[in-house]
Protein backbone atom coordinates (compact mmCIF):
# COMPACT_ATOMS: atom_id res chain seq x y z
CA UNK A 1 0.00 0.00 0.00
CA UNK A 2 1.30 3.58 -1.01
CA UNK A 3 2.02 6.34 1.45
CA UNK A 4 1.94 9.69 1.14
CA UNK A 5 5.00 11.41 2.05
CA UNK A 6 6.06 15.43 1.80
CA UNK A 7 9.08 16.45 1.01
CA UNK A 8 10.78 19.93 1.20
CA UNK A 9 13.38 20.83 -0.78
CA UNK A 10 15.32 23.86 0.26
CA UNK A 11 16.80 25.75 -2.43
CA UNK A 12 20.62 27.40 -2.41
CA UNK A 13 21.00 30.75 -1.30
CA UNK A 14 22.04 31.93 -4.97
CA UNK A 15 21.28 30.47 -8.18
CA UNK A 16 24.59 29.32 -10.44
CA UNK A 17 23.79 29.31 -14.03
CA UNK A 18 24.41 25.94 -13.98
CA UNK A 19 21.76 25.16 -11.24
CA UNK A 20 19.69 28.25 -13.55
CA UNK A 21 19.93 25.95 -16.51
CA UNK A 22 18.81 23.01 -15.05
CA UNK A 23 14.71 24.39 -14.15
CA UNK A 24 13.42 23.46 -17.54
CA UNK A 25 14.38 20.10 -17.15
CA UNK A 26 13.27 20.33 -13.77
CA UNK A 27 9.94 21.22 -14.47
CA UNK A 28 10.01 18.34 -17.43
CA UNK A 29 10.36 15.47 -14.53
CA UNK A 30 8.10 16.90 -12.53
CA UNK A 31 5.32 17.52 -15.39
CA UNK A 32 5.82 13.84 -16.07
CA UNK A 33 5.87 12.65 -12.40
CA UNK A 34 2.21 14.57 -11.77
CA UNK A 35 0.55 13.06 -14.75
CA UNK A 36 1.34 9.57 -13.46
CA UNK A 37 0.39 10.83 -9.97
CA UNK A 38 3.47 9.97 -8.09
CA UNK A 39 3.55 13.78 -7.56
CA UNK A 40 0.72 14.40 -6.48
CA UNK A 41 1.70 18.50 -5.93
CA UNK A 42 4.47 20.50 -6.10
CA UNK A 43 4.73 24.19 -5.04
CA UNK A 44 7.07 27.02 -5.18
CA UNK A 45 7.37 29.65 -2.09
CA UNK A 46 7.30 33.28 -3.48
CA UNK A 47 10.85 33.92 -2.20
CA UNK A 48 12.12 30.66 -3.78
CA UNK A 49 13.76 29.06 -1.45
CA UNK A 50 11.96 26.18 -0.37
CA UNK A 51 9.65 23.81 -2.63
CA UNK A 52 7.16 21.42 -1.49
CA UNK A 53 6.20 18.34 -2.86
CA UNK A 54 3.34 15.37 -1.82
CA UNK A 55 4.93 12.11 -3.20
CA UNK A 56 3.18 8.70 -3.05
CA UNK A 57 5.28 6.26 -2.48
CA UNK A 58 5.67 2.52 -0.90
CA UNK A 59 8.60 3.62 1.36
CA UNK A 60 10.93 6.37 2.29
CA UNK A 61 13.58 4.38 -0.05
CA UNK A 62 11.20 4.82 -3.04
CA UNK A 63 10.50 8.76 -2.34
CA UNK A 64 14.67 9.14 -1.78
CA UNK A 65 14.59 7.32 -5.42
CA UNK A 66 12.40 9.45 -6.73
CA UNK A 67 14.60 12.60 -5.75
CA UNK A 68 17.17 11.14 -7.36
CA UNK A 69 15.61 11.85 -10.61
CA UNK A 70 15.13 15.09 -10.19
CA UNK A 71 17.91 17.25 -12.19
CA UNK A 72 18.17 19.95 -9.40
CA UNK A 73 19.00 17.40 -6.64
CA UNK A 74 22.48 17.84 -5.96
CA UNK A 75 21.57 21.23 -5.23
CA UNK A 76 19.11 20.97 -2.52
CA UNK A 77 18.98 20.08 0.76
CA UNK A 78 15.92 17.37 1.24
CA UNK A 79 13.57 16.64 4.41
CA UNK A 80 11.24 13.18 3.92
CA UNK A 81 7.88 13.24 6.42
CA UNK A 82 5.53 10.44 6.18
CA UNK A 83 2.29 11.79 6.57
CA UNK A 84 -0.32 9.66 8.77
CA UNK A 85 -2.67 11.17 6.43
CA UNK A 86 -3.66 13.35 2.65
CA UNK A 87 -6.67 14.97 2.37
CA UNK A 88 -7.53 17.54 -1.08
CA UNK A 89 -10.61 19.00 -1.85
CA UNK A 90 -12.30 17.18 -4.52
CA UNK A 91 -11.17 17.43 -8.07
CA UNK A 92 -14.03 17.05 -11.02
CA UNK A 93 -15.63 18.41 -14.17
CA UNK A 94 -17.46 21.40 -14.01
CA UNK A 95 -21.12 21.57 -14.10
CA UNK A 96 -22.92 21.00 -16.85
CA UNK A 97 -25.79 23.60 -18.16
CA UNK A 98 -27.73 22.63 -20.62
CA UNK A 99 -29.84 25.45 -22.18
Amino acid sequence: MKDVFLVNLKLPESFTKELYNLIPEQRAVVNQLLDNRVVLSYSLDMDRKNVWAYIEAVSEQEVMDILSTFPIIKYVKTTIHELAFYDTAPVGMPELILN
